[in-house]
């Protein structure tokens, strides 16, 4: 019974791999230095670059200790992020792909207070419909 669950989750297409996390210290450094901080939806701000030289979308996520000192906070913060572009990057990566290049996407989360799930989502939501367009534009 648990192999059959297993095939069938793997062979959705909401997933979130390693491939996906964002991990290399230059490609982070680059991001931060030539990437645009153009979409700002409270309490979110995305920091993106478009790249020949990156393989899919890789994404960052940070949840500053300066405004949360318990981990457990920003662990929840973190996996809010996460299942939300889980569960809604398919748009993000069609656009990516139709360009032909790769892109790294941060996202940084600005507030000082948890937020709920439900609260947040249509939040992630509207910076991900702004970051679309912004790259359909392109």
């Amino acid at each position: 019974m648990c192999g059959t669950r297993l095939s069938f989750y793997m062979a959705g297409a909401n997933t979130f791999s390693k491939q996906e996390r964002l991990c290399s210290s230059k490609l982070i450094d680059r991001l931060f230095t030539e990437g645009n901080r153009q979409i700002s939806v409270f309490p979110v701000r995305l920091v993106w670059l478009l790249a020949d030289d990156i393989e899919g979308v890789q994404i960052l996520i940070s949840a500053p200790k300066r405004n949360f000192h318990h981990a457990v906070d920003r662990n929840r913060i973190k996996r809010q992020i996460r299942e939300f572009y889980r569960t809604s990057s398919a748009p993000l990566k069609d656009c990516v792909a139709a360009h032909g290049k790769g892109m790294a996407l941060a996202f940084l989360f600005n507030d000082t207070r948890l937020w709920e799930t439900g609260k947040l989502l249509p939040r992630l939501e509207s910076a991900m419909e702004k970051l679309i367009e912004t790259i359909s534009e392109k």
